[in-house]
């Protein structure tokens, strides 16, 4: 089947037509299938905001700036935009222009309303706010940050220029501290040459002791290990003494209650008034028999014969 050559350019021409929009819609950062909506928003500056610059929200772009111009009634910037449908515009929202003007970066961030509301509707109005200008407000500032450095440079020259004064002055604090310091720095210097040999035969001690005590806890501290063991088989030995202490010493409390109490011969004999008296009695008799035998001693031998002695 042959087409004539008016199909075919008639063809040619909706290809290419759609070619062209789809590439449009391609570089302004549209869906190129889904339908968008348009929007507009007014600014006291536009902040170098043109046409074909991005709609963002969130950081994702979602439509790009159609045409920006003034108002001839209010004076005013109107930026007219078009964004994906799918985002929910409602009122409430509102764009701010974003980027640097400076460097050709400009954008319009879009920030959505809650999500209840209602839709603002196609080729209706949100709310513009101004955006902060970096560049601008450093360029409105620099007059008075040069100023303060100038200052600061000034009161800085002051300083040097005192200082060299006092350095060049032999009377001054500055010039007695810094001599001070600069005979202490020497002393130190002496010192240290003078001490050296000293300085390196403590630093030399202190490596043998290091060597001493390694070799003495032996191979990853066995002699450390066995000292460890032989102080808890000590510190057993004497948990068991101690245990076996306090059993003498409650069997001791038992043995001095009882005594306490006048029970056993030992406990009588403490407790008992009586036998004390009458013990005390028969050693007093005991010592007059004594007495009289060392004076009388004929009286009990008398009756005794040499047979009875031996």
């Amino acid at each position: 089947m042959k087409f004539s050559n008016e199909i075919k350019v008639g063809i040619t021409i909706i290809a290419a037509t759609a070619i062209f929009i789809l590439g449009v819609r391609y570089f302004e950062d549209l869906p190129l299938f889904n339908s968008t909506y348009d929007l507009a928003v007014e600014f006291n500056n536009a902040g170098g905001l043109i046409a074909g610059n991005i709609v963002r929200v969130n950081g994702v772009a979602v439509g790009s700036v159609g045409d920006v111009f003034i108002s001839e009634e209010t004076g005013k910037v109107i930026a007219q935009f078009h964004v994906d449908r799918g985002i929910p515009v409602t009122e409430g929202s509102y764009a701010k222009v974003a980027g640097f003007d400076a460097l050709g970066v400009v954008r319009l961030d879009l920030f959505l309303g809650p999500s209840d509301a209602p839709r603002v509707p196609e080729g209706g109005y949100v709310e513009g706010r101004s955006a902060g200008d970096l560049m601008a407000d450093l360029s409105a500032s620099a007059p008075d940050m040069i100023e303060g450095v100038d200052e600061v440079l000034d009161q800085l020259g002051g300083v040097l220029t005192e200082a060299n004064t006092l350095l060049a002055t032999p009377e001054s604090e500055l010039r007695q501290t810094l001599q001070a310091a600069q005979g202490s720095v020497e002393q130190i210097e002496s010192l240290l040459r003078d001490e050296r040999d000293r300085i390196a035969g403590i630093l030399a001690n202190i490596d043998s002791v290091t060597s001493d005590l390694d070799n003495a806890m032996g191979p990853e501290g066995a002699a450390v290990s066995e000292l460890m063991d032989t102080l808890n088989a000590t510190l057993d030995t004497l948990n068991e003494d101690l245990e076996r202490f306090g059993e003498t010493n409650d069997q001791l409390q038992d043995v001095l209650r009882k005594i306490n109490e006048g029970e056993g011969t030992l406990g009588l004999l403490i407790n008992d008034d009586s036998m004390y008296h009458r013990m005390d009695s028969t050693l007093s008799a005991l010592n007059s028999l004594m007495a009289d035998f060392q004076e009388n001693p004929g009286r009990y031998l008398k009756e005794m014969k040499l047979v009875d002695l031996f």
